[in-house]
């Protein structure tokens, strides 16, 4: 029924039946989805996503562009909840049936920093649809990150409060990011620096 009214995004609180493969086929036709499973891995996730009751063809997989895993984990005399990783799908191994993916960002539990692992395919699919390149992609992603940062330093959780910063840095980009830095007291940013890039395979 959803996809009669022709949206712009589908999202779905959470997957546990045959809903999942019409979500899938949605998104193999273009739309852009977001749900949430009980998983703890990439691997444990297809486990679930391709045996009952959700029974989804492993070759549909290859339309999810990627896997955000979070975790609970005790920091101090603190319990918090922090992304564990960001994970891609990149591809599809026919002769094997492995899905090939890449992870882009790990949580370090021993410093709570979240480290970069050197490569998006995402980004470059990216820079090709919009015709940009690796410096003005960097850049456009360290703003979204400072944009973020400054909601989480001013404690803001009304989405009224976050709707109206994020419509103001869709219609003013440079104004809105260079604001927001002068009044989190950084400087001049350049592009983050990479490191290694990791890729995996899930059979």
């Amino acid at each position: 029924a959803a996809l009669r009214q022709r949206p712009n995004y589908i999202v779905v609180g959470e997957v546990r039946g045959k809903e999942t493969y019409t979500m899938f086929q949605a998104m193999a036709t273009g739309h852009p989805t977001m749900s949430t499973m009980h998983a703890d891995s990439v691997k444990s996730m297809v486990n679930r996503l391709e045996n009952p009751p959700i029974n989804t063809p492993r070759i549909l997989l290859t339309a999810l562009n990627f896997v955000v895993i979070q975790t609970h984990a005790r920091i101090g005399d603190s319990i918090v909840r922090r992304i564990k990783q960001v994970v891609e799908l990149v591809g599809f191994e026919p002769e094997t049936n492995e899905l090939i993916t890449n992870t882009v960002y790990e949580w370090d539990a021993a410093t709570d920093t979240f480290v970069y692992k050197g490569h998006s395919f995402l980004f470059d699919e990216i820079m090709e649809m919009r015709n940009m390149t690796h410096e003005e992609i960097e850049a456009e992603f360290q703003r979204r990150v400072d944009i973020i940062n400054y909601m989480v330093q001013k404690g803001l959780t009304d989405f009224r409060e976050i709707a109206k910063i994020v419509v103001q840095y869709y219609q003013y980009p440079e104004e809105t990011a260079k604001r927001v830095r002068e009044e989190m007291g950084l400087p001049e940013h350049g592009a983050p620096k990479a490191v290694e890039a990791g890729g995996e395979t899930v059979g």
